[in-house]
């Protein structure tokens, strides 16, 4: 009964829902990804206009590695990987610890991890906004996402300190 009262009365249930939607959005931006690949004129449904494309953001050099792996590792480096490919990782990885590990071991590990990922959506949304001055719908989704996962988590976090 105390895993049920748990899960219905934290904010596991929120956490788990937009860390699912955020594999969702990070599968899609690895679909467009591909998609683009094989196909340059592949439109894709966030691509709005010229200064808001989704898969012009998600085809640049800034979409692999955060844009800067491939500078000093090569392009064909393991951490050269896909921006979405680290996505999709970072949130399975989140709903695995915040369901199978217990409360006071989970909550600081959640909330370095989403201190982490604001701290990534900060850099890429300035070169989002400064370097390629363009508006990309799934990529601000992300960031909005890890923006709600850190306050979830860290509410979390010092609900388990007290």
């Amino acid at each position: 009964m105390t895993a049920l009262a748990y899960i219905l009365f934290s904010n596991m249930t929120d956490r788990i829902l937009l860390s699912m939607l955020g594999v969702l959005i990070s599968v899609y931006s690895l679909y467009i990804e591909i998609r683009k690949e094989h196909d340059s004129s592949y439109r894709a449904a966030c691509d709005f206009s010229e200064n808001m494309s989704c898969s012009k953001v998600l085809t640049s050099k800034y979409a692999r590695g955060f844009g800067v792996m491939a500078k000093y590792l090569g392009k064909d480096h393991l951490l050269n990987a896909r921006n979405c490919n680290l996505g999709i990782i970072f949130y399975i990885v989140h709903i695995v610890v915040a369901v199978f590990f217990a409360p006071p071991l989970c909550a600081p590990i959640l909330l370095m991890m989403s201190t982490s990922s604001i701290f990534v959506s900060l850099y890429l949304g300035s070169i989002l906004a400064f370097v390629l001055r363009d508006f990309c719908l799934v990529c601000v989704t992300t960031y909005v996402i890890n923006g709600l996962l850190f306050y979830l988590n860290y509410s979390f976090y010092f609900l388990q300190v007290l």
